[in-house]
């Protein structure tokens, strides 16, 4: 069997065992037999905690370890739901592009990982993390000793030193119903919800927002609106659930007292329902230097740190004070859609990466 074939191989048993968030239990047993026939001791720790956004479910966390090792590998095994996808769990394969629910974000690089432990006898810890989608109550929970953690997600093979902040919401809007063709005699939930949107577009506390590791780009999500019910009813409700990110050097919390102070100003109901402040990481830690290092190996030239639009489990480990860079194949843009997808070949290159970055960190994280 070929090595690529033996990484094609992971990617379909980890994406054909659907792991939504809450179900992660469904690959213990192919991971802990996995791991275990690599040298690796594996325990299992509950998790207890919820967050409002966590979905019901049973939740833990795998730990694992090989040898004395102080940087752990952490990554998360929840999926985004399928809701549209027209073949979430069935990969597919397109010249050298997989595609499948999951392959990106995140089963393609767990693939990489455990293709890479495979390859040396190097010491390593490693973490598969619940709920990452959602509640990030996994890794917030998680038990463990180290020095230095490595968070693997999409970000094209380029190590991220800045998280973006998010404000998540939901308001809901009131009006007067009335006949379609007289909408003077009605007043507009739907409208409002619109004016309400493009306000806080336009306020200078997001749409001004610049930093150097961020690319230009739009700031709000709007992802869900419920309004109405045909063209001949003026709608006297809606609800708006939208998410706004924030960058380094600017505020969370200021950003959600603008939603609310806008909220009142279009007499709206505002649920805040999650804020997450900005994180920057200093380049020259030396868990940065090492991916860095591991990469250039492997690619012939270093790859530029980036910022990264999307919360993750690093945010969680930087709270704690312990050095967290995220690495790993494939774009987050196409990661959540219908058509989600990650390279086999940038896969195989990031299982030699990780396994170059664990015989490094052997000697420099000892």
């Amino acid at each position: 069997m070929t090595q690529a074939h033996q990484l094609r191989e992971l990617v379909r048993v980890l994406v054909e065992t659907p792991t939504p968030a809450g179900s992660e239990q469904a690959l213990f047993p192919f991971l802990m037999d996995y791991l275990q026939a690599h040298e690796f001791t594996v325990t299992e720790q509950e998790v207890t905690e919820r967050h409002p956004l966590t979905p019901p479910g049973e939740y833990r966390n795998l730990l694992a370890r090989r040898g004395e090792s102080r940087l752990l590998i952490s990554a998360h095994l929840d999926t985004f739901p399928a809701y549209t996808h027209p073949q979430p769990y069935t990969l597919r394969e397109e010249d050298d592009r997989l595609i499948a629910r999951g392959v990106v974000d995140i089963k393609g690089q767990i693939a990489a990982l455990l293709f890479a432990i495979a390859q040396t006898d190097a010491p390593c810890q490693i973490a598969f993390v619940c709920d990452e989608e959602r509640g990030g109550t996994g890794s917030r929970s998680l038990q463990f000793d180290a020095d230095a953690v490595v968070v693997l997600e999409p970000t094209e093979l380029k190590p991220v030193v800045a998280h973006a902040g998010a404000v998540e919401a939901t308001a809901l809007f009131f009006g007067r119903a009335a006949h379609g063709s007289m909408p003077h005699w009605g007043d507009s939930a739907l409208e409002k919800a619109i004016a309400f949107a493009d306000a806080l577009k336009t306020h200078p506390l997001i749409a001004d927002q610049r930093h150097p590791l961020f690319e230009r780009a739009p700031f709000i999500t709007l992802g869900k609106l419920e309004s109405g019910s045909e063209a001949m009813v003026v709608p006297n409700k809606a609800v708006l659930n939208f998410d706004i990110r924030v960058l380094p050097g600017y505020s969370a919390k200021a950003v959600a007292k603008l939603v609310q102070d806008l909220g009142t100003r279009f007499k709206a109901e505002v649920r805040i329902d999650d804020v997450s402040e900005p994180v920057v990481l200093d380049e020259g830690t030396k868990v940065v230097k090492l991916v860095k290092e591991a990469a250039t190996r492997v690619l012939g030239e270093t790859p530029p740190a980036i910022g990264y639009w999307s919360w993750t489990d690093a945010v969680n480990y930087l709270e704690r004070g312990i050095p967290a860079v995220v690495f790993g194949a494939g774009s987050l843009g196409v990661a959540h859609s219908d058509e989600e997808w990650v390279r086999m070949s940038d896969l195989m290159t990031l299982a030699q990466i990780l396994t170059c970055l664990l015989q490094l960190s052997s000697d420099r994280l000892a």
